[in-house]
């Protein structure tokens, strides 16, 4: 789909939620990625999500209605649109669980999504990263970030333990409490990918870990080696994604939060 062909909120809601318009029932939701609206019509509610502008590689509206429409049996929301650049999906009743996740309840829904049959297309982080660098700033590409780049892509990604569908966002504004149980919402970077990639992603240390072990026939210790193998990738994920965001927005939270980032990168990077 082009970008002529992206609908505005006001077009997506008197095309296909001509209620909701007239009833005025339309609000914004917050994230860093932004571009989603909250959609009441009657005693139903969406969320509807607009394509990204320069999407990086691998993220679609597309694959996330695929995604969806795999229907993943407690893990997300039910996708009911794909059209005019936007994903509509039914609004999960429940509370964020921001900065409060039950690790517990978190092992088991990422096992659970983990059993699911695969997406059918690979994360690839090489590419991924070199997609950041590119649409970064120029004056914020650094020498650090560069032979970074250049020594992950040489030495290349660890071999999987076990490839499965992930989710690859989980975090506590992703993770919703609902009356059924904990589920996931915004889906746009899933794809197949390892396992100990999901966790690391998710940056709650060897809790989650130990915890998600318990669920599997995988060790502690042997999960635990391979997500520390993934968290330079992570972490250089982590911050040039904040980078790209910043050339997007000139909001200077993600400059701050790119930051934040390199500067972990490079501990870790000391310690090694």
């Amino acid at each position: 789909m082009n970008a002529s062909s992206n609908l505005t909120p006001e077009a997506l809601i008197a095309r296909y939620f001509p209620a909701a318009q007239a009833a005025g029932t339309v609000s914004t939701v917050q994230g860093l990625s932004g571009g989603s609206i909250r959609i009441a019509c009657g005693d139903r509610i969406y969320a509807a999500r607009r394509s990204l502008p320069q999407a990086p590689p691998g993220v679609s509206l597309a694959r996330q209605y695929r995604a969806l429409k795999q229907r993943l049996p407690g893990t997300g929301p039910t996708p009911r649109l794909l059209a005019g650049g936007w994903l509509v999906t039914d609004w999960l009743h429940g509370r964020p669980c921001a900065e409060a996740v039950n690790i517990n309840d978190l092992a088991a829904l990422l096992r659970h999504l983990h059993a699911q049959r695969r997406f059918g297309w690979r994360i690839s982080l090489p590419s991924l990263l070199t997609f950041y660098w590119q649409a970064a700033a120029p004056e914020r590409r650094s020498r650090f970030w560069l032979s970074m780049l250049k020594r992950l892509h040489q030495q290349g990604e660890p071999a999987a333990l076990k490839l499965a569908p992930l989710h690859m966002d989980v975090h506590g504004d992703n993770l919703i409490q609902t009356p059924d149980g904990l589920r996931l919402i915004d889906w746009e970077y899933a794809g197949d990918g390892d396992i100990a990639l999901e966790l690391a992603a998710t940056g709650m240390g060897e809790t989650l870990t130990q915890a998600y072990a318990e669920r599997t026939r995988y060790s502690a210790a042997a999960l635990a080696r391979q997500v520390r193998r993934w968290q330079p990738w992570v972490q250089a994920l982590m911050a040039s994604w904040y980078e790209w965001r910043w050339q997007q927005t000139r909001q200077r939270q993600f400059i701050q939060l790119a930051d934040d980032a390199w500067r972990r990168l490079r501990f870790m990077e000391y310690e090694r």
